[in-house]
């Protein structure tokens, strides 16, 4: 058992990054030759204030989705519903973001071989992952029963036995999602080659991801403004359907069953049940299928290198090596270090496309038709305050790709490289800066090449927009490089942690917030004034900034990269 829990905490730290984040609370000062280290108060609080509010963010969804639930099964005169429901939920969430954690983290770097090359039973090793890759979705499962217990308590005020079974409930309902992840990931990880990639593996992770950012806006967005007796209909019509569809998956129809009378003999005997039906789960899979983890573990992210004859080594410096400016050099190498790391691209720049189409499939979830917009709203749109607004949209769009503000943590691996080198880091830094500012031309394209389309611009007001857009998103994406220049995050474990786990993105888009108010009461003072006005507003101002910090920056890069300790 020793070995069991030492493996867990091992994997715990892979899971949550523990190592990471203590380096990111972390401040650092010099004195003298020795660089002390201690724990920022103001980090640590800004990071807290930032999980909570994202978090508060989740459970008041979830909270008003079961207080109308709640109502609606008051309604129909049909309790049930609102635990069964509240299990399919926990259920889905559990199999999807079950799926992608256990993909994400089914084999976590050399460490891995270093186990397998131990004395320790392939049973041991996987239970010890199998568990903690399941304590993320019994924190998130606890969380979500929370919210339906204080609901459920203040209008019913149930016994107290209810919310010791609810809370048993809430532990024992994520573990059959999380064997039937790796059930498939196994098979799939051992009889396959093309996924034993920890690049593809990233890739299917972020599209799997995108998928159900989508799919789960489209659900909200087509239950957002329902008609309450239309709801009540739905729920009473399906009821019968979906008492006999339970069927097929017992463990919801017993969380009904537990919930809606807990006090009861009975209630006891099916709670037995559900804890041996979800125990029943993992136990086979890691009964049965740890000596096919630990072999599909052999040989992961292995690589084929082919060797090149004398011959044809000369071939290829001939077509590949070829002199160019060292920024043109360094542009070029950003490209291919995004290109080369599927993570980075799917969750950076391909936001640039994410969210015109999360836009589209919100306005199908509305039946919302982007052809017919009120008269009203196009005079609007038409006018100064239009190409602003679209401006300031499509500069946001292009200063959340990601890059800059977590350029120089992507290159943490390769600083004391770089440092060895005879590189001006000014221009590498610049180069980093340019490679921002492509892709948010691209999206600046986008952006207001879709509301042209919607509100339909004249070339004067593409123009104008698209002037707005460069200048906001230029300044931001300077500020976000001096962000991560100053604060970067040197320690990860795999490219993953860069960018997902860089706190520099969620106070760069804290920062944009904040800009965007700021811009949106400006242009309510200044939307009937001069057009020179404005353009000073939205152009001058955010270019007079750029063009006083750019050169500033570049000496700031080259002192603080030159005193970076790894």
């Amino acid at each position: 058992m020793k070995v069991f829990f030492r493996l867990v905490k091992i994997y715990l730290a892979s899971v949550f990054n523990f190592k990471n984040f203590k380096a990111q609370i972390q401040k650092r000062k010099k004195r003298g030759e020795q660089t002390v280290t201690r724990n920022s108060k103001a980090k640590i609080a800004g990071i807290a204030v930032l999980f909570l509010v994202v978090f508060a963010e989740f459970l008041l969804i979830f909270g008003f989705l079961i207080f109308g639930l709640y109502g609606t099964a008051k309604a129909v005169n049909n309790i049930n519903i609102l635990f069964e429901v509240t299990a399919v939920l926990i259920s889905f969430m559990s199999l999807l973001f079950g799926f992608m954690l256990t993909i994400s983290t089914y084999y976590i770097g050399e460490i891995e071989e270093q186990f397998l090359a131990m004395p320790i039973k392939p049973r041991t090793l996987f239970a010890s992952k199998f568990f903690a890759n399941t304590i993320n979705s019994l924190i998130t499962s606890v969380a979500f029963f929370a919210v339906l217990m204080g609901i459920y308590g203040y209008m019913e005020a149930p016994p107290l036995i209810f919310y010791l079974w609810a809370l048993i409930c809430a532990l024992v309902i994520p573990l059959p999602m999380i064997s039937v992840c790796y059930f498939f990931n196994i098979l799939i990880m051992r009889f396959t080659r093309i996924f034993k990639n920890k690049n593809v593996v990233m890739a299917v992770n972020g599209i799997v991801g995108m998928s159900l950012a989508l799919g789960f806006n489209y659900i909200i967005q087509s239950a957002t403004g329902s008609d309450p007796e239309a709801i009540y209909t739905m729920v009473g019509s399906n009821a019968a359907a979906f008492q006999s569809y339970g069927a097929y998956y017992p463990p919801i129809k017993l969380v009904g069953y537990i919930l809606s009378a807990p006090d009861s003999v009975l209630s006891f005997l099916y709670l037995v049940l559900l804890i041996a039906l979800c125990a029943v789960f993992p136990a086979l899979i890691i009964g049965f299928m740890s000596k096919l983890y630990t072999e599909s573990l052999i040989g992961f992210n292995e690589k084929s290198i082919k060797k090149l004859e004398a011959k044809q080594v000369s071939a290829y410096l001939s077509k590949n090596i070829k002199r160019s400016s060292p920024f043109m050099a360094y542009l070029k190498r950003e490209f291919k270090m995004m290109n080369r790391t599927p993570v980075y691209l799917l969750n950076g720049p391909f936001s640039i496309i994410f969210m015109p189409v999360l836009i589209i499939v919100i306005s199908i979830a509305k039946g919302t038709n982007l052809n017919d917009v009120p008269p009203h709203v196009l005079d609007f749109m038409q006018g100064n305050a239009g190409f602003v607004i679209t401006g300031l949209a499509a500069g946001f769009l292009g200063s959340m790709t990601n890059i800059a503000d977590t350029a120089l943590s992507r290159d943490a691996k390769f600083i004391p490289f770089i440092k060895s080198l005879p590189v001006d880091i000014a221009v590498y830094m610049y180069a980093k800066l340019a490679h921002a500012m492509i892709f948010a031309v691209f999206a600046i394209v986008i952006g207001v090449g879709f509301a042209s389309f919607v509100f339909k611009f004249g070339i004067f007001h593409i123009v104008l927009s698209s002037m707005v857009a460069l200048c906001f998103s230029a300044l931001v994406n300077l500020v976000s490089l001096f962000l991560d220049t100053a604060h970067p995050k040197l320690h990860w474990d795999n490219p993953v942690a860069a960018m997902k786990q860089n706190t520099n993105i969620l106070f760069i888009m804290f920062f944009n917030m904040i800009i965007l108010a700021i811009s949106a009461v400006a242009v309510f003072f200044t939307m009937n004034s001069y057009l020179w006005v404005i353009l000073i507003y939205f152009c001058g101002i955010p270019a007079a900034i750029f063009s006083v910090l750019i050169k500033p920056y570049g000496i700031y890069a080259e002192n603080k990269i030159a005193s970076l300790e790894l």
